[in-house]
């Protein structure tokens, strides 16, 4: 299958493009099999945080609603730079192994699609580090990201080569009993859940502007949301140096 990428931002690094098997980078995917749990909300907003670094960030868009690819064309270029991808592909299938990216990138977030399973799931998580996975608090999510998680973990390429996993609680209202029954669900995975993440405009205001929560002055409008971050931060770079390590 042939998959035609489209870069979505004007500045464009000047080196060349390589497969993502090659290059000396964290690479994240950001995955759930349902669709409308958070992954462009939490893909872009990763995007914008791991660019502010200073360290080439390239953003992959494997969703055929393109909602990334719209935030990276929405993204003003004062904003630390985020090299986009958008996969021009109809079919079913998009095997990861044919991405490019620039051979600079030292941080790549892939935006996957939803419905990923069996063959096509194991190829796209043998080609990352990595794995977020946000869910909601509602107990249709719950029950779906159980049975999705349930199959990752049961791939071939995560029962022969695990790959570091973590969850994070997306479009939280706390105090409620869905946000009870997650708390619980996520204790049952034995799995980290650094980030709690409130329902608020302010995330809908952000993909907007083509901006994450990180690119706002740190004043009490975006503080409290930017708090939540910290701790997802830390896990990816402390992961991250793991990661870094193997591939030396």
């Amino acid at each position: 299958m042939k998959v035609t990428p489209s870069v979505t931002r004007a500045t464009v690094p000047a080196d060349a493009l390589v497969s993502i098997r090659q290059l000396n980078a964290c690479r994240i995917l950001v995955i759930n099999s349902k669709g409308g749990a958070g992954k462009t909300t939490v893909a872009t907003n990763l995007a914008a945080w791991l660019a502010a670094r200073g360290e080439q960030t390239t953003l992959i868009d494997s969703d055929p609603q393109a909602s990334a690819q719209q935030w990276v064309k929405s993204r003003n270029s004062t904003l630390p730079n985020v090299y986009g991808v958008h996969l021009d592909s109809t079919a079913k299938t998009t095997r990861s192994f044919q991405w490019r990216a620039p051979r600079s990138t030292r941080w790549l977030i892939t935006d996957s699609r939803p419905g990923l399973s069996g063959a096509d799931l194991n190829d796209m998580v043998a080609d990352h580090d990595l794995l977020v996975i946000p869910v909601l608090a509602s107990d249709i999510d719950i029950r779906a990201s159980a049975r999705f998680i349930g199959e990752l973990l049961l791939t071939p390429i995560m029962r022969h080569s695990r790959r570091p996993v973590v969850v994070v609680a997306n479009r939280v209202k706390r105090q409620t009993k869905a946000w009870e029954r997650l708390q619980k669900f996520l204790i049952s995975l034995n799995i980290p859940f650094p980030a709690t993440l409130r329902d608020t405009q302010n995330y809908v205001t952000a993909f907007v502007e083509g901006k994450g929560i990180g690119d706002f002055p740190a004043h009490k409008t975006h503080r409290r949301d930017q708090e939540d971050w910290k701790m997802l931060l830390e896990w990816l770079e402390g992961e991250s140096v793991a990661v870094k390590s193997s591939v030396k």
